[in-house]
């Protein structure tokens, strides 16, 4: 038996799993109830194509994150104003009034 960090984000937070030798991503994503998060084990990112043949070693720190999901309307929260009005972006950044 290894032990490793696993931190849930968001969710519970780091805490330590056992596993054991042999054992998988994908089978420890099963066992964590890790489904539909990224996976980022000891800092890089790993395709969930990958999960199957990636083993767990010993004193790994794997981070599940939950993907951003925007704000819905099809465009990103810091996208180009569609209000018609310029947006400076912050103090400072709009010219003067005329």
């Amino acid at each position: 038996m290894s032990t490793l960090t696993l931190v849930v984000i968001p969710g519970p937070g780091a805490r330590s799993v056992t596993f054991t030798d042999g054992m998988t991503l994908e089978q420890l994503v099963v066992q964590e109830n890790l489904h539909g998060r990224d996976i980022i084990v000891n800092g890089g990112g790993i395709q969930p194509n990958l999960f199957a043949t990636t083993n767990l070693l010993e004193a790994s720190e794997i981070f599940a994150t939950g993907s951003v999901k925007g704000n819905g309307k099809g465009r990103p929260s810091n996208g180009p104003s569609t209000t018609g009005s310029k947006s400076g972006g912050g103090r400072g950044n709009n010219g003067p009034s005329k």
